[in-house]
């Protein structure tokens, strides 16, 4: 019974992972990348706060963006799968922070990411990307 509980669950928060990047892919595609962006949230300042465990929920929905993301045939980029998580975890009003950043500059690569409680919960990098913005 719990098994099958939690393969529900599991379930619909995929679908729900589904429509969010399928959403988000669509407007990164269709919108100035000005409106894009602010997708993402308000503009924040800098925090220096030091990084707490994110909470079971939020680790939930940042893996099954991350799950879905794999299986979609058109392999949604950072923006969309953070603007997605942002969306899923602010329906559950759980306060996140969407971050943008440069990874290289020769060629130049962006990346964005999502924390909560200074923890990131989707779009971990193997090495820190230098942060030019945060949003909440």
């Amino acid at each position: 019974m719990r098994r099958t509980s939690l393969l529900l669950r599991r379930s619909a928060l995929a679908a729900e992972a589904g429509l969010f990047l399928t959403l988000a892919s669509v407007a990164t595609r269709l919108l100035p990348s000005s409106s894009a962006t602010r997708l993402l949230g308000r503009v924040a300042s800098a925090s220096s706060g030091g990084a707490r465990p994110a909470g079971d929920e939020a680790l939930l929905v940042g893996r099954a963006v991350n799950r879905v993301t794999r299986l979609l045939p058109w392999h949604p980029t950072c923006l969309p799968q953070a603007i997605a998580t942002r969306a899923m975890l602010r329906r559950r009003r759980i306060d996140c922070i969407s971050h943008l950043g440069v990874v290289e500059t020769d060629p130049f690569r962006a990346h964005a990411w999502v924390t909560v409680n200074g923890s990131v919960v989707q779009g971990r990098l193997s090495r820190d990307p230098s942060e030019l913005a945060r949003f909440t």
